[in-house]
């Protein structure tokens, strides 16, 4: 009950206020890339400082930030959107996507389109 009660306080304070949501997003982000990093030797290629970069980036325009209400969501997107940066293209055999949906439960279709949306933003000149 008492960890309930937490849990809606706590999505109440973060999620829907967006209070925090980039700390929140970036312990996820970490969590998910130390577990890919221990999963697949692909993993080493991945670049931390990209995810951070990228990060940043998204966070730069409030508008951009609002589009990812999902802390959870964002970090996988993140994770997704470095591997396909920073790891050499005849190094992508590592089935990232079915790895994302595995640990995370979400869509490979629904973190595509955020990861289009990321690369959107990370790629279009800033005049």
């Amino acid at each position: 009950m008492i960890i309930s009660l937490f849990n809606y306080f706590f999505n109440i304070k973060v999620l829907n206020f967006e209070i925090g949501t980039s700390n929140v997003a970036f312990t996820f982000l970490e969590e998910l890339f130390i577990r890919f990093k221990g999963m697949a030797k692909v993993g080493e290629l991945v670049s931390f400082e990209a995810c951070m970069d990228v990060m940043d980036l998204l966070y730069e325009k409030e508008e951009t930030s609002i589009l990812f209400s999902s802390p959870r969501s964002l970090a996988a997107s993140i994770l997704v959107t470095s591997y396909v940066v920073t790891v050499p293209k005849q190094q992508f055999e590592f089935p990232v996507l079915p790895w994302v949906k595995f640990v995370t439960s979400y869509k490979e279709e629904d973190i595509i389109e955020k990861v289009k949306d990321i690369l959107r933003h990370v790629f279009e000149p800033h005049c």
